[in-house]
């Protein structure tokens, strides 16, 4: 398979090895492959991986956009091909594990990413799409391994606010857990309260968490997991248990309808979101949509 353009997006304000892994690509992807140079792309501030990739989709007949990063910031450039997509672009899209967790990394993984580009095969995988209402918008948003209501976002913002390193991480899940706030949300006509509803398909989340037993990527349907409300001393225990057992889903399905009863925050992949209070969440599949390289 050939292209006319190779571009790796990075961020060079990253803890991790994100500039390093992009470097280290270019220089063993380029003799392996009779084509384009292999274009080095630096970020400059949050969600800016997701407009470099919709332009570099919109910009190139064929093109490979790999992001040299986390959930997130792969989250960004999935986010940007699909824009790109639904004006009728195509492209596939690449990652390099550079972040903290890497769930879908992990989830996916199966030999060299160089191996994969050189073979010309990549994967097709299926997206979770979600269409909300925020900020009195409409929105849709596409994430790669998991929607997650309630704790969810609520660690993911502590974590980001955080420079990790293994123990401070924990002390601050820890420390979220026991303010954590349970979500009040109407599912099959009735309203209820919810530690967390999580979308996914990808058995571990957060590094640790396990969800489903097992999942798939490309089997048209995604898992969901339900953690109703409880003590937070159960809740702890519960998500202890699910680190060293795991849990079992609740159900799989093709299509998810959340009613919202106050703002909530909802985690796409890395991305927060505030979706508004008294609207309808709703949660899809594309199957198969996404060709990649993992």
């Amino acid at each position: 398979m050939t292209y006319d353009a190779i571009i790796v997006i990075f961020n060079p304000n990253s803890t991790g090895p994100s500039e390093e892994l992009a470097r280290q690509l270019k220089e063993e992807l380029e003799p392996r492959l009779d084509g384009p140079e292999v274009q080095l792309v630096p970020t400059r501030h949050s969600g800016h991986g997701e407009e470099l990739a919709y332009e570099a989709a919109r910009s190139h007949r064929r093109v490979l956009i790999i992001s040299s990063s986390g959930d997130g910031g792969y989250h960004d450039v999935v986010n940007g091909a699909m824009r790109a997509r639904a004006e009728g672009y195509r492209t596939i899209t690449g990652l390099l594990p550079a972040g903290n967790a890497n769930d879908h990394y992990h989830n996916i993984h199966q030999k060299s990413i160089i191996e994969q580009i050189v073979d010309g095969r990549p994967l097709k995988i299926d997206l979770l799409k979600m269409a909300g209402v925020s900020g009195g918008e409409a929105i849709t948003r596409y994430a790669h391994s998991y929607i997650g209501l309630g704790f969810t976002p609520m660690v993911a913002q502590e974590l980001n606010r955080t420079k990790l390193n293994p123990i401070i991480e924990v002390l601050t899940v820890a420390a979220s857990l026991l303010k954590i706030r349970s979500v009040r949300l109407k599912v099959d006509g009735r309203i209820r309260r919810y530690d967390s509803v999580i979308a996914n398909n990808v058995d571990v989340m957060s590094k640790y968490l396990k969800i489903s037993k097992p999942s798939s990527m490309s089997d048209g349907v995604f898992e969901v997991t339900i953690f109703r409300r409880r003590s937070r001393l159960r809740l702890i225990w519960l998500l202890l248990r699910a680190s060293l057992a795991g849990v079992d889903h609740d159900k799989r399905t093709d299509h998810l309808t959340l009613g919202t009863v106050d703002r909530t925050l909802v985690q796409a992949d890395g991305e927060v979101i505030e979706i508004d209070a008294a609207t309808e969440l709703v949660i899809g599949v594309e199957k198969q949509t996404l060709d990649c390289y993992v």
